[in-house]
């Protein structure tokens, strides 16, 4: 059953951007990797300090101490996240909040823990939630910095430069009268 809900987490969020505006989507995708690489680094913390233990037999094959929720589940959440909140602060944090604690003191324990994709070690529900909340301040700053990309610039590239040096000619060759 576990195995089954791992590969449910990692793969069928996906669908879930179909519906969306690519554009919109292509926006909020470097955040929701960077949550994804932040996520990554607290599952490795979890492991040297024994915060909780994803159990590998119920595991996607190629992941070990990652649960399949970060690749899957938590990315896909990030975008539905920044898609509908973004750029209000205040909204953005509260919904992240509401859905961050329903995770950790619902889901986790009642569905995630039950099935045997982890269990919890030297850390209480609360403290997940704790952690899982301190995250969400640190990816809409991300993005914040993120969006100076996104802005339209006026600047012209060198190589715009050179190819109107090299290739137009300064003075038109005036065509011939009759």
């Amino acid at each position: 059953m576990g195995q089954i809900v791992s590969w449910i987490i990692f793969l069928a969020p996906w669908l879930l951007l179909l519906p969306l505006d690519s554009q919109r989507v292509k926006r909020f995708m470097p955040v929701c990797l960077f949550m994804a690489v932040l996520y990554t680094v607290i599952f490795q913390m979890a492991e040297v300090w024994n915060w909780w233990e994803v159990h590998e037999a119920n595991n996607i094959f190629f992941l070990t101490n990652i649960s399949s929720f970060v690749y899957g589940f938590l990315i896909v959440t990030t975008l539905y996240m920044f898609y509908f909140t973004y750029p209000n602060l205040w909204l953005f944090l509260l919904c992240n909040w509401i859905i961050d604690l329903i995770q950790a003191l619902i889901i986790s324990p009642f569905i995630f823990q039950k099935v045997g994709l982890y269990s919890m070690k030297n850390m209480s529900n609360f403290g997940l939630f704790v952690m899982i909340a301190v995250t969400v301040p640190i990816v809409y700053l991300y993005q914040r910095w993120q969006e100076g990309a996104f802005e339209e610039k006026n600047e012209v590239s060198l190589a715009e430069l050179l190819f109107k040096r090299v290739f137009q000619p300064k003075n038109p060759v005036p065509s011939r009268q009759r």
